[in-house]
């Protein structure tokens, strides 16, 4: 198993000059020492973490002390998370991997769901999602639509204002089996069914392979976890979480 943790983005939207997953709590710790300690806690090794760098490639090592495995996207400027992933993927060799987005907070429940899991894709769904972001400023400016069946989600990452219809939060953590990643790794695959690989966030790779009759599957429980999209959710987390 490895863990793949994408961390190449501007995060703009927080005003910072360093990236989001750097960002020190009032207890001192970075929101990245905290996330670290979640995922070792499931008995994953060091050597089995990679980030997936490209803005602050260098910081991110440095705060990380230069333990883990790190894998730059030099066109973290024109490219998306997907294509970032992809660049990592040449170092996973018949393994499944967990890719987990770098601006968020999770605690232990949050993976053992996800790490039981065999199927092909598995991806963390909060169906309790509407009491974190009524917390945030403007979060009708941050809905997604997101509709499960069976257990498997049908559509997602379409913008609504609408709260009625939706059926979860994508958490942004995710599980592809190793069969799954022989796939992506495809470069004919990635040209027929992704396409422009390249542009695209996770969501918009979720409903590409739902129209080529992949089923991604979700877990769900009571999850103790926050997004961080600007710096005002760094404050909303330290004052109620």
């Amino acid at each position: 198993m490895k863990v793949i943790i994408l961390c190449a983005g501007l995060g703009s939207r927080t005003g910072l000059d360093y990236p989001k997953s750097l960002f020190k709590f009032n207890d001192q710790e970075r929101l990245i020492e905290k996330n670290i300690k979640t995922i070792k806690k499931m008995g994953i090794k060091n050597k089995d973490i990679i980030f997936a760098t490209g803005f602050k490639h260098n910081m991110i090592k440095n705060y990380t002390y230069k333990k883990f495995n790190y894998i730059k996207n030099n066109s973290y400027l024109s490219t998306n998370m997907v294509y970032t992933l992809l660049n990592t993927l040449n170092k996973i060799q018949n393994q499944d991997v967990i890719v987990i987005y770098a601006d968020i907070i999770f605690d232990l429940n949050c993976l053992k769901p996800i790490f039981k899991s065999k199927f092909k894709i598995t991806t963390l769904v909060d169906k309790e999602w509407l009491k974190k972001w009524r917390l945030k400023k403007n979060f009708k400016e941050d809905l997604e639509e997101l509709v499960i069946k069976k257990n498997k989600i049908i559509k997602i990452g379409k913008k609504t204002r609408k709260i009625n219809g939706i059926d979860g939060r994508y958490v942004g953590i995710t599980k592809f089996n190793k069969d799954m990643i022989q796939l992506l790794k495809n470069k004919k695959f990635l040209k027929k069914v992704v396409k422009n690989y390249k542009k695209i966030d996770f969501t918009n790779l979720f409903m590409r392979l739902i129209d080529t009759n992949i089923d991604i599957n979700i877990a769900h429980k009571k999850l103790n976890w926050f997004e961080f999209d600007n710096k005002e959710d760094f404050m909303i987390y330290e004052n109620n979480f």
